[in-house]
């Protein structure tokens, strides 16, 4: 499982890669899926 999680890690660091590139979101992205992963690590 731990390759299956990192392979969605990497899967969803691109498509941010690319809708920041294209849109600009680029900051709100990364300071929204910091705070998204830490709440789903301690509801686990």
């Amino acid at each position: 499982m731990k390759f299956f999680s990192s392979y969605w890690f990497y899967i969803i660091a691109a498509i941010i890669t690319i809708i920041g590139l294209v849109t600009g979101w680029y900051f709100f992205f990364l300071l929204v899926l910091p705070i998204g992963l830490f709440s789903s690590k301690k509801d686990r």
